[in-house]
């Protein structure tokens, strides 16, 4: 696949400014950009072959602009060679067809790999992640050099404990790679031969910082009504169910924090009773009266710890970049201090897991369980004494921002300026240098809302001038929602005043005024909005004790307004929460939001994906800071719109950035222009359109059977039989010591004794017989057991109690003989082809759900389904042919429903998906494919549909009459669709002769 991209694309005038996107999202990179020494793609250089290796890039100071924060590539640029190690080895693995890894996992992986094996397709930065932590658990040994660096590495830093590492881009799917991760551990877990597997396990907690992150992360159980294994497919259907055995936590890391031991109910700790509690629960440690670490846990942790699963605790940590060992340094300013001592309470949390034993047994080498950590940017910042954001020692993969973009993984960090405003651009990107007052000064009584300092106002101007654009286009096609406009202010002041000034300000007479931005504003003529368009918020906001009380007064009035005008008695600052976290989501109580301003970064875990601008008002000391500002602004509005060149790249997508100096991309001077916003078309299941439902079986394999050996009886040729007078009782009384008296009649063992001749039939037959009957004696018993009932029914065979020939021996062999004198063996068809049907069998169309931006859609009529969602014209029209196909009795386009047919290609199984399937007015059923251009891989997918999925249906007896007549149909021409399906028609009477054959 990348040489077929790298050729389609050789003739390509590459611009980074113009469409940074080198790669498919699915496959491996296979070129990136050449940077230079600031760290931004060169324009007008061809892409460098290959993949770009992990690499740390070091801020400097830029020496034609002092002060001005770059990145230096020099010679100084430091490789992280264990990391692309790493990748080699894993990459080698991969095309070796993951040799080493159990049969479960491997079934997994292909299935993550194929492109029509999940409902979403994984990208490859997903893949990769969970292949390699894969690799170090089940195919690398402590004795491979890369996975005893790594772990040598962690444990060093970690106080001994193991903890691997995957570093992915914001945007790029780290909660499907967690959702992966539970469900190898468990599938594992469960279907293990051995004792104890110390490998796997069935119990997870996962760690997160907030409270946001924690609700987001809930689709990881798979017993959540929208859980990412359902809305993904991510494992196979009939493995589903054994997910249920997951145990899954999802913690906040300061639920552990230590509690009083008063508090908590036990004895004071200078009592008898609290030196007695403490023999029995161990000393705490530091403060007598706070419990130790070890106690937080079992308390918050009690029931997960003590449930009925296999293996060892398995523990994730999400945003595991604030999970350190701090180190112990003289000088630390009170924000390092802060940060030190969150990262110590979650970092206590894996330390008394670990010592308490739930990670499984501890030698030299680490605990058993490892810990998994995930996170945009696993480094160490501006604390614990390290002056440079260094990676983790213990990452052992990394898709970083540049890939994401290079890739179309997240949207593209631009500036918008034109070709002469260079000093213009220096001064945007680092706005909070180029002020001289860091504050925002309060005006007058009388005056404005406040004086926005010349630099911040010109930047505001410019990005709203811009968003107003944006706007215009959003609101044609999504009026539900809006694009989003980001500030960050250093202070709450400063966030205050920029909130007065963009949403609107209450005067000293008690007037409100409007801000100065009419599509933000809060106020019109005189009135509050009937939605907040503005919203103020803190970094804090999920963990109101640190919240500052400035801020929580004004959040919280934001809130009580809201409440107000709903009628509703809510706390308010969870009313700002959930408006926060349902920004852009329709008909969510933060669909309306335009414009978020917050104190220091947003919360982390927040994925709205309709921000198009953002302005920084603060300090950036660290290019890992701009990376974690910038990246609540670049998830991806839409992973569906691709182009239609045959590379399998997605468009760009862009987010406008001023304020932060952070810019991987140049920028192109002049009006860029703002690329279309795509409305989203909502497909689903119409209610009360059940005549048009459409149901397809689930083919797993297809597979031939050895024609069947059979016993056919001839009543003609039997003669008469009569059972002798038998030689002992016919009854039997048990009587036991002590109870009631149980009486065994042999009558009542008719069945076992029609069983056990029809078994003697089967190896008399057997041993007198030349014929091959390897495999065939489940059919010859069926036979054998259908002509013993049929033989004691005949009215010259007397043989009132069969039973009796139970404790007979010759009498029954006697029957036996005559019953085969009867008979003759005959074969069943030549090598009948079935289908191998899936868990569930079959699947309809009466519960389907899903947002699309794809472009081309038909409204249905004839369907089950509201729309038709295409990914071409073609297809378009070919759905509206079938609507009014007078032969066309009920069709779905099928996108998004869960139906493939399995064929093989290049060495390996994969899945195909076609467009469309229609059930006939004669009961036909028909599979549409509409193909422009023809590849080796389209030509041998239909083959399969033709040679081998529509015989082996047509095959399968599970399946019912109307279920097993199929045609298919390629059309290249709208203009012939229409006979195409006129001919399918008129040759029903193949796929019912075809039927017959099979029966």
């Amino acid at each position: 696949m990348p040489d077929e991209l790298a050729a389609a694309t050789a003739e390509v005038d590459y611009d980074p400014s113009v469409d940074p996107i080198l790669c498919s999202p699915f496959e491996e990179p296979h070129s990136y950009w050449p940077l230079d020494r600031t760290g931004r793609a060169l324009s007008g250089m061809k892409p460098e072959s290959g993949r770009r290796p992990s690499m740390l890039l070091s801020p400097v100071p830029d020496d034609q602009k002092p002060g001005h924060l770059q990145l230096s590539l020099d010679d100084d640029v430091h490789l992280n060679r264990l990391i692309n190690d790493i990748r080699g080895k894993v990459s080698a693995w991969r095309a070796g067809g993951y040799q080493g890894a159990t049969s479960v996992t491997i079934r997994l992986l292909e299935h993550w790999a194929d492109e029509r094996g999940c409902k979403l397709r994984p990208f490859f930065a997903q893949r990769e992640a969970i292949e390699t932590l894969v690799w170090l658990r089940e195919v690398a040994t402590r004795q491979t050099a890369e996975r005893r660096e790594l772990e040598t590495l962690s444990r060093q830093h970690n106080d001994e404990i193991v903890r691997h590492a995957v570093k992915m881009a914001t945007g790029t799917g780290k909660t499907v790679v967690m959702g992966m991760l539970i469900a190898w551990q468990v599938l594992n877990a469960a279907r293990t031969t051995r004792r104890r597997n110390i490998q796997h396990g069935e119990r997870f907690l996962v760690l997160t910082p907030g409270l946001t992150v924690r609700n987001r992360l809930a689709e990881l159980k798979p017993s959540s009504p929208h859980n990412v294994y359902e809305e993904m497919g991510l494992v196979p259907r009939d493995l589903r169910p054994v997910l249920n055995r997951a145990r899954v936590e999802i913690m906040n890391f300061q639920a552990f924090s230590r509690q009083n031991l008063n508090t908590l109910g036990f004895p004071r700790s200078g009592s008898k009773g609290g030196r007695a509690h403490r023999d029995l629960i161990g000393k705490p440690t530091g403060d007598q009266d706070l419990e130790s670490y070890e106690q937080s846990a079992q308390r918050v942790l009690k029931s997960l710890l003590t449930a009925n699963a296999y293996g060892n605790l398995v523990v994730l940590n999400d945003e595991a970049h604030h999970c350190y060992l701090p180190k112990s340094q003289a000088k630390r300013s009170a924000e390092d201090k802060k940060e030190d001592k969150r990262a110590a309470v979650w970092f206590n949390v894996l330390r008394s897991l670990r010592d308490m034993g739930q990670l499984g047994e501890v030698n030299q080498y680490g605990q058993a369980s490892v810990v998994y950590d995930f996170s945009a940017t696993p480094m160490w910042i501006d604390t614990s004494g390290r002056a440079t954001p260094d990676p983790f020692q213990w990452v052992a993969s990394d898709f970083g921002l540049m890939d994401a973009i290079e890739s179309g993984l997240t949207k593209v960090p631009r500036v918008p300026v034109d070709d002469d405003s260079i000093q213009e651009r220096t001064v945007w990107r680092n706005l909070y240098e180029a002020t001289d007052k860091k504050k925002i000064p309060r005006p007058s009584e009388d005056g404005p809302a406040a004086e926005i300092p010349v630099p911040l106002r010109t930047a505001l101007n410019a990005q709203y001038d811009d968003y107003k654009v944006h706007l215009a286009l959003w609101s044609r096609v999504r009026p539900e929602t809006a694009p989003v406009m980001i500030v960050v202010a250093n202070t709450i002041d400063n966030a205050n005043a920029l909130y007065e000034h963009i949403a609107g300000w209450e005067d000293s007479d008690g007037i409100l005024r409007e801000g100065a931005y009419p599509e933000l504003t809060n106020v019109e003529q005189g009135q509050y909005t009937d939605d907040l368009r503005t919203i103020v918020v803190h970094s804090n906001l999920d963990d109101s004790s640190d919240l500052p009380a400035k801020a929580a007064k004004l959040i919280k009035a934001q809130g009580q307004r809201l409440n107000e005008r709903r009628g509703r008695s809510k706390d308010a600052l969870e009313t700002v929460r959930e408006v926060l976290n349902t920004v852009g989501k329709a008909g969510r109580p933060g669909a309306r939001v335009r414009c978020v301003i917050s104190v220091g970064m947003l919360t982390e875990g927040w994925d709205a994906r309709n921000v198009s601008h953002i302005v920084g008002y603060r300090a950036f000391s660290t290019q890992l800071l701009c990376e974690q500002v910038t990246g609540r602004a670049l998830r991806r509005t839409s992973y569906e719109d691709f182009r239609f060149d045959g590379t399998g790249r997605l468009r760009p997508e862009y987010a406008e950035v001023v304020g932060i100096p952070f810019e991987f991309m140049p920028s192109r001077g002049g009006n860029i222009g703002t690329p279309p916003v795509r409305p989203i078309t909502h497909v689903h299941t119409v209610q009360g359109r059940g005549r048009y439902r459409i149901v397809w079986p689930q083919v797993r394999e297809y597979r031939r059977v050895t024609p069947s050996l059979k016993l056919a009886f001839d009543e003609s040729q039997s003669k008469a039989w009569k059972m002798k007078p038998p030689s002992g009782a016919s009854m039997t009384v048990l009587s036991p010591h002590v109870g009631e008296e149980k009486i065994i009649e042999a009558k009542s063992r008719r069945g076992e004794a029609e069983f056990r001749i029809a078994q003697d039939i089967v190896a008399e037959f057997r041993s007198t017989t030349d014929d091959d009957t390897d495999g065939t004696s489940l059919s010859l018993f069926r036979s054998a057991r259908r002509i013993v009932g049929q033989w004691l029914e005949l009215d010259y065979v007397e043989c009132d109690d069969p039973a009796v020939l139970l404790s007979e021996d010759q009498q029954r062999r006697d029957a036996v003989l005559t019953i085969l004198d009867a008979c003759t063996s005959e074969r069943g068809q030549e090598h009948q082809r079935v289908a191998v049907l899936d868990s569930p069998p079959r699947v309809d169309t009466s519960d389907i759900d899903f947002d699309t931006t794809l472009e081309h859609i038909h409204e249905a009529q004839r369907s089950e389904l509201s729309h038709a969602a295409c990914h071409s014209n073609l297809e378009k029209q070919v759905a509206a042919i079938l609507d009014t196909h007078e032969r066309v009795e009920a069709w779905a386009r099928n996108f998004q429903t869960s139906w493939s047919v399995p064929y093989f290609f290049n060495g390996s199984w994969r899945r195909y998906e076609p467009d469309f399937i229609a059930r006939l007015t004669d009961g036909t059923n028909l599979i549409v494919e509409c193909k422009g251009v023809r590849d080796d891989k389209a030509i041998a997918a239909e083959t399969y549909v033709l040679q081998h999925w529509i015989p082996c249906v047509a095959g399968t007896a599970a399946l019912p009459d109307a279920l097993r007549r199929w045609f298919f149909a390629e059309i290249q021409d709208a203009k012939f669709a229409r006979h195409q399906i006129d001919q399918v028609g008129a040759e029903t009477h193949e796929a019912e002769l075809a039927l017959s054959a099979a029966d």
